[in-house]
């Protein structure tokens, strides 16, 4: 019997100083926002994908914030993708296929099929901390991506620590 592990994304060096970015930024006290939803359809639609979400990562936790449609909340860090992509602030984190990449293949959204396809674009504030991503998930993986499509969703991402909130 083989038996997978999942690896969690390590920590970004900066984590102390960008964990009391995600508190300071606000955005924790905005959840379930119609500003915000509307960036993630946006997003969604852009890449015709099933779902798509504003997520803040902080401490061990990933705060769904705004969502395309699907659940809000809190959930666990360790879990999250989205980790991967806060790593690396100035790139677009891209899976075509998460279920045949080593570090995602038993991450339990991948193994149940719920994500193959994830993009996800750093939300960076003004001091340059990654605060969460704007990520897209499918559950059909993709053989090609457009690199517009990844700017497009870069400039999205821009716009959540800029967009007036109701």
């Amino acid at each position: 019997m083989s038996v997978t592990i999942y690896n969690t994304a390590p920590l970004p060096s900066n984590e102390p100083a960008r964990n009391q970015a995600v508190y300071a930024s606000g955005l924790l006290e905005n959840s379930d926002d119609t500003a915000l939803n509307r960036l993630s359809v946006l997003a969604k639609d852009l890449f015709r994908a099933d779902w798509a979400g504003i997520t803040l990562i902080y401490d061990d936790v990933q705060c769904v914030i705004a969502s395309s449609g699907g659940r809000l909340g809190h959930h666990h860090r360790a879990r999250s993708m989205s980790a991967y992509a806060i790593l690396k602030p100035a790139e677009v984190f891209c899976l075509l296929d998460a279920k045949q990449d080593d570090r995602f293949g038993a991450n339990p959204f991948v193994r149940v099929g719920l994500i193959r396809f994830f993009v996800a674009a750093p939300v960076i504030d003004a001091q340059g901390y990654a605060l969460g991503t704007l990520c897209v998930s499918s559950s059909l993986p993709r053989h090609t991506i457009d690199p517009e499509a990844l700017a497009k969703l870069q400039n999205l991402a821009a716009r959540v620590v800029h967009t007036p909130t109701a």
